[in-house]
């Protein structure tokens, strides 16, 4: 069959099966990232379950803010520039209702003695009002635009419009990942085809590889988009992943085949079907593992990290296939010769030597960032997802500063199954409304005592009980606003925060927590918890139990694989402890370094821990092959080590080349990931080629 596969003319029908496939994806899968507020979870996860709930008992529109800033809030200038926009705003689709100084509140003085409007529209420092956007529909991206465009119309130096809210928030994450996605990845397939071809010189060789990793890249979209996987938060990196993983087989490969063609002449006719036999066995294996690193994802309730389980299994089966059927008839057509790069290689006496200073000095590196891991933030600040100083990231720090930027919903009820129409109640819940006020972490909060306050501003209300009251604010006349604070026996009311992101120090989860404390504390139970600010805490925890989870499986079934592929127990547990050295100097340095581990960042371990498989498999199998030819102890390392190097250390510059260009991204999560696959790819090449031969072959004097 390989011989079949080696035939003139085959690397023809390869190029033709790359346009094709180049066609197909081109026509038939849709290549826009898709990003919506429940892009975190499933609808099945309990997260998604308690907001969806929420919005069926206390129906509401997602909002948009606009915090509009000048010198002096109460001028008739400003009063006639917010009505503009007010006005522009209600004119736009899919906006079912603005409301503003002009819009809701009878006047400026109006506004400023409720208790309603005032927290919902001025700021505390009144150095800016709020224009709040209810949008209905999921498609923002239309909407966003419009809103952009009237922002730019009125925004002036006496009058700066700054955005926010979870609509918009989501519309900028998504263009982040179509920008990057568009643009670095195709950037990053240039570097690896550009860095591929300075190392090996031929044409043939590029373009083989080209083609191959480009159908791999193809084929999983293909078959992502017949399986109904849109490309989403993690997977539109996840083209860039496949061409890495097809490339380490070629690389291996081809390294193979230049070795061979030295023992077997270059015009041998079986010197590419010989390579393909050298190269599969530990394909195999690194295939094996990255396929259970993979899988290992699809077990977690985060839906991206379940996507890119679903996509990265796929695409590393699909990876495989390619690199064994497309790309030997390339080796086939191609002629081996030595670049000046492989001619400056190291001699013999060079990977003789131990390195123990180095080995050891990688040892303790690892142990130090070791400590690190307790430090690793995997929920990062909502600002941390935008560069500071950019329009963007301006206008979230300023809403953020000014009354809160992410949105968190309580629905409690009282303790003892009370109703909450009465006065008592009522007293009570100011007094709830209080508290959660003066939590740090909380900015702005609207409930139902601000709302039944407001109503007790209307002439003549001391005649009117709550319930009373409650009865004629469900009325269509007032837009039914009751609706959305109280249920309808009256025990269980709502309560909408906006949390502060930039002073928060401690994990969204546990700030919920405090926030339940605080009800019970004052008589309330909290009955349902939703909104994006929990189910990103929610993400926040799954993220850190998948990177747990996820790395001690792969240990596990690598435990298993090590034995399989060492044949003996030293090197067995030196290539377990050689591994481990990868995530702990990655995640290590990213604790020390304070570097937000965000849900788009955190794959980079996955990558690089596969890698560094991959290269590890590759070495142990060429010493097995100079076991096989005579050689015993540290001079089959040696040999070992003399022939797989080359893979090991291009195929990781050939990465760095490619992931270096997600350094130059304005999205900082895109950059993060590029810079932490940089990281890892140097412990690969010193785990690797230095403390594995050490720990599994170097033989010790006894004193």
């Amino acid at each position: 069959m390989l011989k079949k596969l080696v035939l003139p003319g085959a690397h023809w029908c390869m190029l033709a099966l790359t346009g094709v496939l180049f066609a197909l994806v081109a026509t038939l899968v849709d290549l826009k990232p898709v990003v919506d507020e429940n892009f975190f979870f499933s609808t099945t996860d309990p997260g998604v379950r308690q907001s969806k709930k929420i919005e069926q008992h206390f129906p509401s529109q997602p909002e948009i803010i606009l915090a509009v800033s000048s010198r002096n809030i109460s001028s008739a200038r400003y009063l006639g520039q917010i009505q503009k926009l007010t006005q522009q705003l209600q004119n736009v689709d899919a906006v079912s209702a603005v409301k503003s100084l002009t819009a809701g509140p009878k006047s400026f003085e109006d506004a400023l003695k409720s208790p309603f409007w005032s927290r919902l529209l001025i700021a505390r420092d009144r150095k800016s009002s709020n224009v709040i956007v209810f949008v209905e529909g999921k498609e923002t991206e239309k909407l966003i635009k419009r809103i952009e465009g009237i922002m730019h119309e009125l925004d002036k130096r006496d009058f700066r419009i700054h955005i926010a809210g979870p609509p918009y928030v989501v519309e900028m994450i998504r263009r982040s990942l179509a920008h990057d996605f568009r643009y670095f990845s195709l950037a990053a397939f240039v570097l690896f085809g550009l860095t591929m071809a300075a190392l090996f010189r031929s044409v043939r060789v590029f373009l083989g590889m080209l083609a191959t990793c480009s159908a791999a890249v193809l084929l999983t979209l293909l078959f992502q988009s017949l399986f109904g996987q849109k490309i989403g938060i993690l997977t539109v990196n996840l083209g860039t992943i496949v061409f890495i993983i097809a490339l380490s087989h070629l690389v291996y490969m081809t390294f193979n085949w230049q070795t061979l063609a030295g023992r077997m002449g270059k015009e041998s006719p079986d010197l590419a079907s010989a390579a393909v036999r050298m190269t599969f066995p530990a394909s195999f294996w690194s295939l094996v593992c990255a396929s259970l690193g993979f899988a290992s994802l699809l077990i977690v309730q985060a839906k991206p990290l379940r996507e890119l389980g679903f996509g990265g299994t796929l695409g590393t089966l699909v990876a495989f296939l390619c690199a064994y059927v497309m790309y030997p008839p390339f080796l086939g057509w191609a002629v081996p010769h030595k670049t000046k790069l492989i001619e400056k290689e190291p001699p013999h006496a060079f990977w003789s030597r131990r390195f123990v200073l180095p080995s050891l000095a990688t040892i303790l590196l690892g142990v130090v960032l070791g400590f690190g891991l307790t430090r690793i933030n995997t929920d990062p600040s909502l600002l941390d997802y935008f560069k500071p100083r950019q329009e963007l990231r301006d206008g979230l720090e300023y809403v953020d500063n000014h009354g809160g930027a992410n949105p968190l919903t309580l629905v409690v009820s009282a303790a003892n199954g009370t109703r909450l129409d009465t006065d008592e109640a009522y007293q009570k819940m100011w007094t709830l409304q209080g508290a959660l006020e003066n939590y740090k972490d909380v900015g702005t909060v609207i409930s139902l005592p601000t709302l039944l306050a407001e109503g007790d501003r209307v002439p003549f209300s001391f005649l009117l009980s709550y319930k009373k009251m409650l009865e004629i604010m469900e009325q269509p006349k007032y837009a039914r606003v009751a609706k959305s604070f109280v249920n309808e026996d009256r025990t269980q009311a709502v309560f909408l925060l906006r949390m502060v992101e930039a002073r928060r120090d401690k994990y969204r989860l546990d700030v919920v927590n405090d926030l339940r404390s605080i009800a019970r504390k004052h008589g309330f139970k909290t009955v349902l918890v939703g909104s994006i600010y929990y189910l990103q805490g929610r993400l926040a925890q799954l993220v850190a139990s998948s990177l747990v989870t996820g790395l001690f499986w792969l240990n596990l079934f690598f435990i298993g694989i090590a034995w399989i592929v060492a044949r003996s127990v030293r090197g067995a547990l030196a290539m377990i402890a050689s591994l481990t050295l990868v995530p702990l100097c990655m995640l290590g340095g990213i604790g020390w370094l304070h570097v937000p581990m965000d849900v788009i960042s955190a794959p980079a371990t996955n990558v690089c821990i596969g890698i560094a498989i991959d290269s590890m498999i590759h070495l142990v199998f060429g010493v097995r092959r100079a076991q096989s030819a005579g050689k015993k102890g540290w001079s089959a390392w040696v040999a070992g080590r003399e022939e797989q190097w080359r893979g090991i250390v291009y195929s990781d510059v050939i990465f760095a080349a490619g992931f270096a260009i997600f350094a130059l991204s304005d999205f900082p999560p895109t950059q993060r990931f590029g810079l932490v696959v940089l990281g890892g790819l140097i412990i690969d090449i010193l785990a690797n080629l230095f403390v594995l031969p050490l720990l599994a072959g170097a033989q010790w004097k006894k004193k």
